[in-house]
């Protein structure tokens, strides 16, 4: 499901929960892994956070169809491997364009 921060207000149900200090890392087959989301590759917050846990590997989620023209993807790809670089561990990068 979507984040909807709206839906608390208009009484509709089925919204992903946000927080911002929670659940930075997520385990999976006894792997903690760092999954960044869309823009969550172009700001600090998320990756410093995640590093705090220690995960084994960052997994980096996008969606550039929408960017026919553009370079965002390419720049969301430097970004994630300047940061895999900087903190020694491994990358996943997986985009629909």
């Amino acid at each position: 499901p979507m984040w909807r921060p709206w839906e608390r207000w208009t009484g509709q149900v089925g919204s992903a929960r946000a927080s911002f200090f929670a659940n930075p890392v997520v385990e999976l087959s006894g792997r903690k892994i760092a999954a960044l989301i869309c823009y969550e590759q172009l700001v600090v917050w998320p990756i410093l956070q995640s590093m705090l846990h220690r995960p084994d590997m960052v997994v980096l989620i996008g969606n550039g169809w929408w960017t026919t023209d553009g370079n965002i993807v390419a720049i969301q790809r430097a970004s994630a491997k300047a940061w895999s670089d900087l903190f020694d561990i491994p990358l996943v990068i997986s985009f629909n364009t």
